[in-house]
């Protein structure tokens, strides 16, 4: 059984058996992630344990929209993205941010029940940053990852003329009404994200308020279009995504 020295150390402080865990580095290595994630259970002899999560809204429907209030504990995304960032910053010419790992986990929960997409349509990605004071449109952003997407939006500019956005993602200070406005009344994602607070652990601004501990507070967005059962377990599956982060590393 191959696992590394700082998951050992946390299964044995957790008391957890590393042999009912299953791994996710190189030759199915057991990594620190695998031991503090959410998906670190037993998964029996040759079976796989299989979850379906749902998380239902937390405020009534609101302009063709359910909203999901939420906050999730971070600290592993952060332990598993500085180092990644670091290790990166030759190849990007600048880290990854935290918030770069968060736009990757809210791409994939809205792709996690792909029924709306049809068939040959491009997933279109708006990005709110800096407060506000930049927006970056990206284009085909379904099953990239975080190296495409952050490599994508340090050279995408402002929104080409006729951009949809099929979802939106602001990191701070931004309104859902500053994002309507903006985008105008014909255009309504199908999809928004809006972080409120900051990590200075990290050293990565995801919000305007101070968090002095690893609770990521944020609010999603799921259109009215979207079936109900199926914009639930995307809601579940965001904040699955964001407290366990090792499938964020994975291209699918």
């Amino acid at each position: 059984m191959l696992i590394s020295p700082l998951a050992r150390k946390i299964c044995i402080q957790k008391g957890i058996d590393p042999a009912i865990l299953r791994g996710s580095g190189p030759r199915g290595r057991i990594m620190a992630a695998d031991v503090v994630s959410p998906d670190a259970v037993p998964q029996g002899h040759g079976g796989t344990v299989v979850r379906d999560f749902a998380m239902a809204p937390t405020r009534p429907e609101k302009d063709g929209y359910y909203v999901y209030d939420n906050a999730v504990n971070v600290g592993a995304l952060a332990r598993v993205s500085l180092p990644i960032a670091v290790q990166c910053e030759k190849l990007l010419e600048r880290r990854y941010s935290l918030f770069d790992f968060i736009v990757r986990a809210v791409v994939k929960a809205c792709m996690s029940q792909p029924s709306w997409v049809q068939e040959g349509t491009a997933v279109n990605l708006l990005l709110f940053v800096d407060s506000g004071e930049r927006v970056v449109a990206l284009e085909n952003v379904a099953g990239k990852s975080i190296y495409r997407l952050n490599r994508e939006a340090a050279k995408a500019g402002q929104p080409p003329k006729g951009f949809y956005p099929h979802i939106t993602v602001c990191d701070a200070d931004i309104s859902r009404s500053q994002v309507a406005d903006y985008l105008g009344c014909e255009v309504r994602p199908l999809f928004g994200f809006a972080t409120r607070g900051e990590l200075p652990k990290t050293e990565i601004r995801v919000g305007a308020e101070k968090q002095w501990n690893e609770d990521l507070p944020y609010t999603f967005y799921v259109s009215t279009a979207v079936p109900a059962a199926e914009a639930n377990r995307m809601a579940a599956r965001l904040g699955d995504l964001l407290y366990n982060p090792v499938n964020l590393l994975m291209q699918r």
